[in-house]
């Protein structure tokens, strides 16, 4: 038996000794297409399933700003967007900070939601409605819980097509990335395109009283009815009675109104 392994080509049957230069040239070509996609699931996090991979998204570097896995969440039902993906400051001294001041999608001006907690920003890190400010070797996750969104109400895109997400910065640099508009369901059903502060509630209440005083001989029953709106209450009242006496019925409402 030969000490040195071979292995088949495949095309002609012919045996190429491992030992050679060309045989392990293809086997090291087998493993590693083999590997590849093992990679890219792996790249994506333990927890990501097989088919739920998301795949490479929108990124652009301006300067020491890194912008990357970008994607606009649009809800067509009510026409509003929201901006994912993450902005990072590559430089290495923490006092040289990058502030965000603007997004545009697709040309419109989007607006910046700042957290109502703010405990999950990294060190340093500040968001307000008009800005966010990102010390070097630090970034922000746009969209993902605890993290400042850009959102868009009205917007006109399209599920499926590409749009052009701007991003502004205070020293005057610009960084356009091209993303691709999706659908928010399925691997996108997780971020709210219509913002964390909708559905507010607010409580009105009225009160109407009224009374009614009947004196007659005898005994004397009263009834009062009521009823009431956030905008305006009223109340009636009746009293019969067919002796000497006094009847006194009051009436109070309350309503409450939810917008």
């Amino acid at each position: 038996m030969s000490s040195n392994p071979t292995t088949s080509t495949g095309r002609t049957g012919r045996r190429i000794p491992l030992g050679s230069r060309r045989g392990r040239t293809a086997l090291a070509g087998s493993v590693l297409l083999v590997a590849l996609p093992l990679l890219a699931a792996c790249s994506n996090g333990n927890g990501a399933e097989v088919y739920q991979i998301k795949p490479d998204a929108g990124q652009a570097k301006v300067g020491e700003t890194w912008i990357s896995n970008v994607w606009v969440v649009f809800d067509s039902s009510t026409g509003n967007a929201e901006v994912t993906g993450q902005v990072a400051n590559t430089d290495p001294v923490p006092s040289n900070s990058i502030e965000l001041t603007s997004v545009t999608i697709g040309g419109a001006a989007a607006t910046i939601v700042p957290p109502a907690d703010t405990s999950k920003l990294a060190p340093g890190v500040t968001a307000s409605a008009s800005s966010v400010t990102i010390p070097g070797l630090k970034s922000v996750q746009f969209g993902q819980p605890g993290q400042p969104e850009i959102e868009l109400a009205n917007a006109s895109l399209t599920t499926g097509a590409n749009t052009q997400v701007v991003y502004n910065f205070s020293n005057g640099q610009t960084a356009t990335v091209t993303a691709i508009v999706e659908p928010n369901s399925g691997l996108w059903a997780t971020f709210n395109p219509n913002g964390p502060n909708t559905g507010a509630s607010a409580t009105a209440s009225g009160t109407a009283t009224s009374t009614a005083t009947a004196t007659a001989s005898g005994t004397a029953s009263g009834t009062a009815t009521a009823s009431g709106t956030a905008a305006k209450a009223t109340g009636t009242a009746t009293a019969t009675g067919t002796a000497t006496g006094t009847a006194t019925a009051t009436a109070t409402a309350s309503a409450s109104a939810t917008h």
